[in-house]
C-alpha cells in the first residue's frame, strides 16, 4: 500500500467513525420511530374495525403528503448550504438564507391549511373517507399542518449543522412514543375516526412548539445569527437557495406521494377496508428503514463535506461502506418477513392474512433492492444534481400512479404493491446509473456482497428450512429468529474487516474517555476539519 493509499484509508476510517457516532444516536431514534409506528398500526387494527382503521390510515396519509408539500424541500437545501457557508467563512450569509427558507415554507403551510379547512367535506369525499367524522378529521389535521411543518423545518435547521440530537429526541422518540400511547388511551374514550385523529395529531402540535424553542436556543448558543455582513444581497442568496431547493421540493413531494398515494387511491377505488389491509401488510417497510434513515441523515452533511474538500476516493469508500451498513441493519427485517409472511400478517388478525401475502413479498423484494443500491439519491442531491433526482422521482411517481390506476381495479391491493415495487426499482436503478456515470462511484462492492450473503444464509435459509417441517406461528418463530441473529452476529464478525466494523471500537473507546468531547460535538466540528464550531 502506497503512502497515498494509506492516507485515503485513514481518512475513510475517520469519516466512517464520524458517521457511526452520529448514526448511533440516530439509530436509536429511528428504531424507536419504526417500532412505535408499527405498534400504532397494531393498536389501530386490533382495537378498531377495518373501516375506521382504513379511513384513519387514509386521512393520515393525506396529511403526510400535504406536509411534504408545505416543507418545499427546505430540509435538503439547508443541509447543503449551512455548513458549506461556514467552511467558506461566509457566516454572514447564513441568517438571510435561513429567512429565505422559512418564510415561503410557513406561508405555504398556512395557505394549504386554510384551503383544506374551507373544502374539508369535498376533500374527505374525494379520498374515500366521507361520512361520520371525515370532514372534521380533515379540519383537525389542517390545523395541525403548520405546526408539523414548523417542526420539520426547525429540526432540519439543526441537522444542517451536523446536530442530530434535537431531531432524535423530538421527532424520532418523543412524538412517535406519544402517538400510540394517546391513541391507546383515546380508544378507552372514543372509537370513532375523529377521536382517533385528534389523539394522533396532538403530538405533532406539541413537537412543533418544542422544536421551535430548541432551534432558537441552538442558533443563539452557536452565535449563528450574530450580525456579520453577508457576501451577497438577500435577493441573490434567496435565488441561490431556491435554485438548488425547488427541484428537491418536487422530489420530496414525489417520494412521499409514492409512499402514501397508493393508500389514498385504494381507499378511493376499493374502500377503506382494503386500505387498512394494505397499510398493515406494508408497515414492515417503514420498520425496516430505521437503520437506513439513521445513516443517511448523517451522510447528508458528510457528503457535503467530502465533496467540498474534493476527497473523491474517501467519498467512494464511505459511500460503499455506508450502503453495506444499511444492508446489515435493514435487510434482516425484509428477509425475515419475506420468509414468513403469514406469521407477520397474523399479528393484525385473520382478516389481514388472506389478501396480504403477495403484497408482503412484492414490497420486501423491492426494499431489498432499494437498500442495496445505497444512498445514491442523497449523493446526487449533495453533489448539486438535484435535477436528476427530480427526474427520477417524477418518473417513479408517474409509474406508480399510472400503474395503480391500471392495476388496482383488476388486482386490488396486489396491483398497488406491484405498481409501487416497479416504481421504486426504476428510481433506484436510474440513480445508481447516474452516480456511476457522473462520479464514477458504484453502489455495490465487496462489503455489500458480505452483507447480502450473511442475510441469506443466516435468515432466509434457516426460516424457510424450519417452515418446511413445522407450521410456523409467532411462538415458534421467535426462537428461530433468535438463533438466526446469533448466526448473523458471527457472520458479521467474520466479515468485519471488509465491512470496516472495527471503527465501532473507536466509538466505544471515545465514549468511555471522560476527557474526550461528546460524539455529537465532534461530529459537528469535524465535518469540515478547517471549520470550528461555536455551539
Amino acid at each position: 500500500m502506497t503512502e497515498v493509499d494509506r492516507e485515503v484509508a485513514d481518512d475513510t476510517r475517520r469519516h466512517l467513525t464520524h458517521i457511526a457516532r452520529g448514526g448511533a444516536l440516530g439509530l436509536v431514534g429511528a428504531a424507536v420511530t419504526g417500532i412505535t409506528g408499527f405498534l400504532l398500526v397494531l393498536i389501530v387494527t386490533n382495537l378498531y374495525d377495518t373501516q375506521t382503521a382504513g379511513r384513519f390510515f387514509t386521512v393520515t396519509s393525506a396529511f403526510l403528503l400535504l406536509a411534504s408539500i408545505t416543507s418545499l424541500g427546505t430540509e435538503t437545501g439547508l443541509g447543503r448550504f449551512m455548513l458549506r457557508y461556514e467552511a467558506q467563512d461566509r457566516r454572514g450569509d447564513i441568517p438571510p438564507t435561513i429567512r429565505a427558507a422559512f418564510r415561503p415554507t410557513l406561508i405555504s403551510s398556512l395557505v394549504i391549511a386554510v384551503v383544506v379547512i374551507a373544502f374539508a367535506g369535498p376533500f374527505a369525499d374525494l379520498i374515500g373517507v366521507g361520512g361520520d367524522g371525515g370532514a372534521e378529521s380533515m379540519i383537525v389535521l389542517a390545523v395541525t399542518l403548520p405546526l408539523a411543518t414548523w417542526q420539520a423545518l426547525t429540526l432540519a435547521g439543526t441537522r444542517a449543522f451536523g446536530r442530530m440530537r434535537d431531531t432524535v429526541f423530538v421527532d424520532k422518540i418523543g412524538r412517535p412514543l406519544a402517538q400510540p400511547l394517546l391513541v391507546l388511551l383515546g380508544s378507552l374514550v372514543s372509537v370513532n375516526l375523529l377521536g382517533l385523529t385528534i389523539a394522533w395529531s396532538v403530538p405533532y402540535a406539541v413537537a412543533g412548539l418544542i422544536a421551535a424553542a430548541m432551534f432558537r436556543r441552538f442558533l443563539h448558543r452557536r452565535g449563528t445569527m450574530a450580525h456579520t455582513e453577508p457576501t451577497k444581497s438577500y435577493r441573490e442568496l434567496r435565488a441561490d437557495f431556491w435554485r438548488f431547493t425547488w427541484p428537491r421540493s418536487i422530489t420530496r413531494i414525489s417520494q412521499m406521494a409514492i409512499q402514501r398515494m397508493d393508500i389514498i387511491l385504494i381507499a378511493a377505488m376499493k374502500g377503506p377496508k382494503d386500505a387498512a389491509i394494505y397499510t398493515a401488510a406494508t408497515r414492515f417497510v417503514a420498520l425496516g428503514q430505521f437503520g437506513t434513515q439513521a445513516i443517511q441523515q448523517v451522510l447528508q452533511p458528510k457528503f457535503t463535506a467530502l465533496l467540498a474538500n474534493r476527497e473523491h476516493e474517501s467519498l467512494k469508500d464511505v459511500y460503499q461502506i455506508s450502503a453495506a451498513w444499511s444492508m446489515a441493519v435493514s435487510w434482516p427485517m425484509y428477509v425475515g418477513v419475506a420468509a414468513a409472511p403469514l406469521v407477520y400478517l397474523s399479528l393484525f388478525g385473520q382478516e389481514y392474512v388472506d389478501q396480504g401475502v403477495a403484497v408482503v413479498l412484492l414490497m420486501a423484494g423491492a426494499q431489498l433492492f432499494a437498500v442495496a443500491t445505497g444512498p445514491c439519491d442523497t449523493l446526487l442531491l449533495m453533489s448539486g444534481r438535484s435535477a436528476l433526482s427530480l427526474a427520477n422521482s417524477l418518473l417513479a411517481l408517474a409509474l406508480d400512479i399510472g400503474l395503480c390506476l391500471l392495476l388496482i381495479p383488476k388486482m386490488g391491493i396486489t396491483g398497488a404493491a406491484l405498481a409501487w415495487a416497479i416504481a421504486v426499482i426504476a428510481r433506484c436503478t436510474l440513480a445508481v446509473i447516474q452516480v456511476q456515470i457522473t462520479m464514477k462511484i458504484l453502489s455495490f462492492g465487496r462489503a455489500a456482497g458480505v452483507a447480502a450473503v450473511a442475510n441469506v444464509l443466516c435468515f432466509a435459509v434457516p426460516i424457510v428450512g424450519v417452515e418446511i417441517f413445522v407450521d410456523l406461528s409467532l411462538l415458534t418463530l421467535i426462537p428461530v429468529v433468535a438463533v438466526c441473529f446469533v448466526l448473523y452476529a458471527f457472520a458479521l464478525w467474520w466479515g468485519r474487516r471488509v465491512l470496516m466494523l472495527d471503527v465501532l471500537r473507536g466509538l466505544v473507546r471515545r465514549r468511555r474517555d471522560p476527557q474526550h468531547r461528546s460524539s455529537e460535538d465532534e461530529l459537528e466540528t469535524d465535518l469540515f476539519p478547517e471549520t470550528s464550531a461555536d455551539g
